[in-house]
């Protein structure tokens, strides 16, 4: 099977891309963008391109039974700022391939990863969001996600590929940059490790469903071979943790004291409870998250202390 990731730059992308090339027998092909920093990665197949560019669409696609799509710019909390480039630098680029394979004719899989908390509608009862439940985004993220997967389901419908929607909830697993907007756990180990203060946006007490990336790669994994044309289901851990929460637990884990800013002058209008029931990844994929928040944590921290230049840390 020749498989190929778009967005292999971003986090998940990343350990995606290292996991497919570590245990993947075939070809993988990496589409990057033409810009410097972007050198070879052993063992994968490069095409240096743009999807805003039909020829570069048209480059990557051919010849590929499996693409995974993980292209996407912004967050929910600043996706706000300049809408109509939202679309162009999110929507456009997913509508080329699709163009792309059709014009190929090659009919691939598509696993897309779309967002478990910023496609669904804000919940009053606490109960864990369905597939089936309604979707009303509160950001631009939330509707560039939400609009990928019904243009994906309209290109199943016609026969042009097949797809599996993932509905991912928070994932974390890796340090992640300490100016990044999304992504609270990298961040916040990673300002921890470096004896800084951990930002956090919006409402702490918002609630939300982290899962690993390991365990999402896993899905990932079986998400590879099509049940259907097209597919949604959720990828989480079914648990709930508030922003304050995860603050508690990495300070735990860490055993030292966490300074935390608290900048509520961003994604104020963000759902404050995002939870996600894995009943159909369960019944129909035959996955379910096998590792929990504090050893997630941990692992991050212990991974960290093992690289070269690392102070020794509590874990």
């Amino acid at each position: 099977m020749n498989i190929g990731i778009t967005g292999s730059k971003g986090f998940i992308g990343a350990y995606l891309s290292r996991r497919l090339l570590a245990k993947h027998s075939g070809p993988v092909r990496l589409l990057v963008r033409n810009t410097l920093g972007h050198g070879s990665v052993d063992g994968a197949e490069m095409v240096h391109g743009d999807l805003c560019s039909t020829t570069d669409c048209d480059r990557f696609a051919a010849g590929l039974h499996l693409i995974y799509y993980l292209a996407h710019t912004n967050s929910p909390v600043n996706s706000d700022r300049d809408q109509a480039t939202d679309v162009m630098m999110n929507q456009v680029p997913l509508l080329n391939l699709i163009a792309a394979v059709d014009r190929l004719g090659t009919k691939p899989h598509i696993v897309y990863f779309s967002s478990g908390g910023a496609v669904y509608a804000p919940k009053h009862d606490n109960i864990r969001y369905r597939e089936t439940d309604a979707c009303a985004p509160l950001s631009s993220y939330g509707i560039q996600k939400l609009a990928a997967e019904h243009y994906l389901r309209l290109a199943a419908h016609k026969g042009r590929l097949t797809a599996t929607v993932l509905r991912v909830g928070n994932a974390y697993g890796t340090l992640l940059p300490q100016h990044r907007m999304q992504g609270l756990i990298g961040v916040a180990v990673n300002s921890v490790l470096h004896n800084r203060p951990v930002r956090a946006f919006g409402n702490p007490g918002n609630v939300r469903d982290y899962i690993h990336l390991e365990d999402l790669c896993n899905m990932a994994d079986r998400a590879a071979i099509p049940s259907r044309p097209f597919s949604i289901v959720n990828v989480g851990s079914g648990s709930g943790h508030s922003v304050t929460d995860v603050l508690r637990l990495i300070e735990d884990c860490y055993g030292v004291p966490v300074e935390i800013q608290t900048d509520v002058s961003c994604g104020q209008w963000l759902a404050d409870w995002v939870v996600l029931d894995t009943t159909k990844a369960e019944q129909e994929f035959g996955w379910s998250a096998a590792i929990d928040l504090r050893s997630g944590i941990l692992g991050m921290m212990a991974e960290w202390s093992r690289e070269p230049g690392a102070t020794t840390a509590t874990v």
